[in-house]
């Protein structure tokens, strides 16, 4: 649709293929910030469990996952005879099915059922990687006895993030990994500590630090994506210089809840689009107008079923019997999807 739209808007197919990931820079930074905050504040207790909160974190993204999928592996079996285009996937495979569940699909190099999941497996990876080295903290810290545990969580973080921006980063093969993406999400972890972790220097010497770390990377190898990150890091540690004062605006209650419900409106969106695009394609493939309106459609419906879904499925509880309930779920679709297929 954005392809058609693009004839009488000629800037949204670029807006929405070659820039819509730099929104994922953002995504990275702040979500390392919040995870800083959360992680500095339980590392000051006597005891640090990692597994747990791992195991929370997976509760916390695979049951909207696994009900997103579901709608996804449906949806493509469903459109398959009428709707030919290269964002369908195959047929499912018990080994996909399997690989899905434990966010492994990429990494086994396996096809995605739907757009999103790569990046819920990275966030998974990232969220692992920065608990383990608050973990490893927490031992040095009872190891040595003395200075500060969030300190030394913030030297393992920074010297993952500069190992990120500098190395793993450089390679696009990485991508499957979490380190590729460290650097970003590290760098929100590095602000979000800070405070915590009581240094002698100012957020001005941050913000200084966080530029430097920004000439020098783009004079070893310029990229866009970081310098998108670089700048969220940047906004935040002015926020951070100015002791984080309440924004008034985003207290607003609408705002609030669409807020809520943005992973759940981000993974339902690729089968709402395939529905609709399906539609269109069917109905008006090159009529202009009705592949605008498919667009706006797409995206309305989206935000709709993504609140419906945070605010009756997401927002209960997580428990170990609603995850096998859920993945019950998707295997099945997967198998009825196999069957239409």
């Amino acid at each position: 649709m954005a392809v058609v739209a693009s004839e009488w808007f000629p800037s949204i197919e670029d807006f929405l293929l070659a820039h819509g990931l730099f929104a994922v820079q953002v995504f990275l930074v702040v979500g390392g910030y919040l995870n800083a905050k959360s992680f500095s504040r339980l590392l000051s207790g006597d005891e640090f469990k990692p597994l747990p909160r791992i195991w929370a974190r997976y509760m916390r993204l695979a049951i909207p996952l696994f009900v997103a999928l579901s709608f996804a592996v449906l949806v493509t079996a469903a459109v398959r005879p009428f709707f030919d285009h290269t964002s369908l996937s195959a047929s499912p495979s018990p080994l996909q099915v399997l690989a899905h569940i434990f966010l492994l699909q990429d990494v086994l190099y396996l096809e995605a059922f739907s757009a999103g999941v790569w990046y819920v497996a990275i966030d998974f990876q990232l969220f692992a990687i920065a608990i383990a080295c608050a973990w490893l903290a927490h031992a040095w810290q009872r190891f040595v006895g003395t200075g500060s545990v969030v300190r030394k969580a913030l030297f393992l973080w920074a010297a993952l993030t500069l190992g990120s921006i500098f190395v793993w980063n450089l390679n696009p093969l990485g991508e499957i990994w979490g380190t590729y993406f460290f650097g970003a999400y590290g760098l929100g972890l590095c602000v979000g500590s800070w405070r915590f972790a009581n240094l002698r220097v100012n957020h001005s010497i941050l913000s200084f630090l966080i530029a430097l770390i920004g000439v020098i990377a783009f004079l070893y190898q310029p990229r866009e994506r970081l310098a998108v990150a670089l700048g969220a890091a940047f906004l935040l540690c002015l926020y951070e210089a100015k002791d984080s004062p309440p924004i008034e605006f985003l207290k607003i209650s609408w705002l609030r809840e669409f807020s809520n419900a943005s992973y759940a409106i981000f993974l339902i969106h690729f089968g709402v689009s395939l529905v609709i695009s399906a539609l269109v394609f069917n109905f008006g493939s090159e009529n202009i107008p009705i592949n605008l309106m498919g667009l706006f459609i797409s995206f309305a419906a989206s935000v709709w079923l993504g609140r419906l879904i945070q605010l009756h499925i997401e927002s209960k509880p997580p428990s170990l019997q609603r995850v096998l309930q859920w993945a019950a779920l998707f295997a099945a679709s997967s198998a009825a999807a196999m069957w239409l297929s």
